[in-house]
């Protein structure tokens, strides 16, 4: 009878303990990536600062928290935000606590939209336990345990990706404004999700163009992103606070181009394992792809200058340079790598190749971090990255298990990790 209950009930359980283990690591200080709690230790005195003189620090935000040695390229609405609960909460581990709790519904925002685009087709119990892979993700844990701006910004984007999946749906425009106004609230929160506004742009403009009924609502639509987006212009540009380029912005490419395409390749992995590596094979076509990013892997080995020791770089750079004390892996695995971050770009159809250039591009600063694209990488594979994930990722057990497997393994890597720094 026991056995029976647990079988039925096995995706509750799960959920249940994801979400246990979540607050146990909250209560034990769990910092497995070790920079989420330097980091919001260092956002406090910004935070800080806004008691002391709000309108100062918030129309000259870049030199105020530059003067106290606190200048962050964090957008000041977060500031803000742990600011009011500092002052309504008092505690700052109620503070922590309570934005945990807020960035923890990311599982079910990320539950509700795959429940729109797998329907009826897959048993929801399925789903859920999908859901609960946020929980294993390192990035996502430490970055919800010790708030950051990344994690609470990809909230809201999960909430406009649902909204944007309603549109998808049944066309109504009310879904494609509420897209809009959540796109916009995570890009105030965290400056890089406002992208993908280009993406759902371009989704919203074709189907209006398809329309003719509709073609009106293109303008509704423009004049909504123009106006969500322009109090951002104004303060940035106009009243000049950048605070943006603080940690330096860095326009090589040849550094960002291998770094990002390694860790967004890795977090595919289990999506590629499910696809058995064909996204379209063409041997014609593919030599001829080969031969070009072979001729871009001589420019970036001349060009590349990363340096690992300021901290960031992925997983692949720094196994590089741990096994074999330079960055030869890397530019070994850069062509293959290269090649499937090409063929998800050109797979199906437009929209894979301008979310590929948005994931590449949301990087402007120097350091490049997982946690940029930790999880949102394995959210964008099962959402509005069209890779043709059928119904049989969930009839055949084995795909989860390869997905749960890779997420356990890969938080097993940050804990030796982060034994191996805090005991150096």
């Amino acid at each position: 009878m026991i056995n029976n209950l647990l079988k039925k009930n096995f995706h509750i359980l799960i959920c249940f303990f994801s979400i246990l283990s979540i607050y146990l690591g909250f209560f034990l200080g769990e910092n497995i990536t070790i920079g989420p709690k330097l980091d919001f230790e260092h956002a406090l005195p910004g935070a800080n600062e806004f008691q002391k003189n709000f309108k100062y620090t918030f129309l000259n935000f870049d030199k105020a928290l530059d003067d106290i040695h606190a200048a962050t390229r964090i957008s000041p609405i977060y500031l803000i935000i742990i600011f009011i609960l500092k002052k309504i909460l008092i505690d700052v581990d109620l503070v922590r606590f309570f934005l945990m709790n807020i960035i923890i519904l990311n599982q079910l925002f990320f539950y509700k939209s795959l429940k729109l685009i797998f329907k009826e087709n897959v048993n929801k119990k399925y789903l859920l336990i999908l859901s609960c892979i946020l929980y294993l993700s390192p990035s996502f844990r430490s970055n919800a345990i010790w708030p950051e701006s990344a994690m609470l910004g990809l909230l809201f984007f999960l909430i406009s990706i649902y909204f944007f999946l309603k549109f998808k749906i049944n066309g109504k425009i009310k879904y494609s404004f509420l897209n809009i106004i959540f796109l916009a609230i995570a890009s105030y929160i965290r400056p890089s999700f406002c992208l993908f506004g280009i993406f759902f742009y371009c989704e919203f403009f074709i189907y209006f163009l398809k329309n003719r009924n509709y073609f009106k609502n293109i303008s509704y639509i423009t004049f909504l992103n123009i106006f969500l987006a322009f109090p951002a212009y104004y303060y940035i540009f106009i009243l000049d606070v950048f605070f943006i380029e603080e940690g330096g912005l860095s326009l090589n490419y040849f550094n960002k181009i291998p770094i990002i395409t390694s860790i967004i390749i890795f977090h595919m992995l289990p999506i590629l394992i499910y696809k058995k590596f064909n996204l379209g094979l063409n041997y014609k076509y593919d030599l001829g792809l080969f031969l070009i990013i072979f001729l871009s892997l001589i420019l970036i080995i001349k060009n590349f200058d990363y340096n690992i020791d300021l901290t960031g770089g992925g997983i692949i750079l720094h196994a590089s340079n741990y096994l074999l004390g330079n960055n030869i892996l890397l530019f070994i695995c850069y062509p293959l790598l290269m090649y499937f971050l090409i063929k998800t770009s050109i797979f199906k159809n437009y929209s894979n190749l301008i979310l590929i250039l948005i994931l590449l591009m949301m990087t402007p600063q120097y350091h490049i971090f997982h946690k940029y694209y930790d999880p949102l990488v394995i959210i964008l594979c099962f959402t509005i990255l069209n890779l043709d994930i059928k119904y049989d990722f969930f009839e055949k057990k084995r795909h989860l298990i390869i997905l749960y497997s890779f997420y356990i393994s890969y938080y097993f890597i940050h804990y030796i990790n982060f034994l191996i720094e805090t005991n150096a």
